[in-house]
C-alpha cells in the first residue's frame, strides 16, 4: 500500500474527529443544569409574584427594554409599561385571581439565550368568575451579568376558555 494510499485512508478515518474539534464546542448537558436552574427559578417567582399580586416583583423579571404581546394582541414595550399595565389589571380583574405555571419546554439557542414555553392555569378573572382559563406563554430569555431575564414574551389564551357557552356550539 503506497504512503499517499495510508494517508488519505488515515485522514477518512480521522475527518469525523478533526470536524467535531473543529467545531464549536456545544455545551454539555451538565453544564446547563445552573441554567435550567436559573430558569425554573424564575418560572416559580412568575407564579408568586402573580399569586400575590405584587407586579414590581413580576415586571423585575424582565429587561428594561422588554417586549411583552397581550393575549388580545396588544404590545407593551418596556418592563416599566408591562408593570404600570399588569398593576392596573391586577386592581380590577385579577384582584384575586390565582395563576399556576407547569414548564412545557426549555430550549437553549445559544450561550446566553433560551426559548421557555409554558402552562398558565388561571382561576378567578371576574370576567369569567366560573371558568378556568387555560394559556400558553412563550418567552425569549437572554443572560446579562448572570442573570436570567424575559427580553421578549408572548401569551396566547385558549379560545375556547373564554368563548361563551353558547358560541362553542
Amino acid at each position: 500500500m503506497s504512503r499517499r494510499v495510508i494517508v488519505r485512508s488515515t485522514l477518512l478515518a480521522l475527518s469525523p474527529l478533526l470536524l467535531a474539534a473543529a467545531a464549536p464546542e456545544a455545551p454539555k448537558l451538565e453544564d446547563r443544569q445552573g441554567d435550567r436552574a436559573q430558569i425554573a427559578n424564575l418560572l416559580a417567582d412568575w407564579e408568586t409574584a402573580w399569586n400575590t399580586h405584587d407586579m414590581h416583583r413580576l415586571a423585575a423579571l424582565f429587561r428594561e427594554d422588554a417586549i411583552w404581546v397581550l393575549w388580545t394582541g396588544d404590545v407593551w414595550t418596556g418592563r416599566a409599561r408591562f408593570e404600570q399595565g399588569m398593576t392596573d389589571v391586577h386592581k380590577t380583574v385579577y384582584r384575586t385571581s390565582v395563576q399556576r405555571e407547569q414548564l412545557e419546554e426549555l430550549t437553549f439557542v445559544g450561550s446566553d439565550a433560551a426559548v421557555l414555553r409554558f402552562n398558565s392555569t388561571l382561576t378567578g378573572d371576574t370576567r369569567y368568575p366560573d371558568r378556568t382559563i387555560h394559556s400558553r406563554k412563550i418567552l425569549v430569555l437572554a443572560r446579562r451579568d448572570g442573570q436570567w431575564l424575559i427580553g421578549w414574551g408572548q401569551n396566547t389564551r385558549f379560545l375556547a376558555d373564554i368563548q361563551a357557552p353558547e358560541a362553542k356550539k
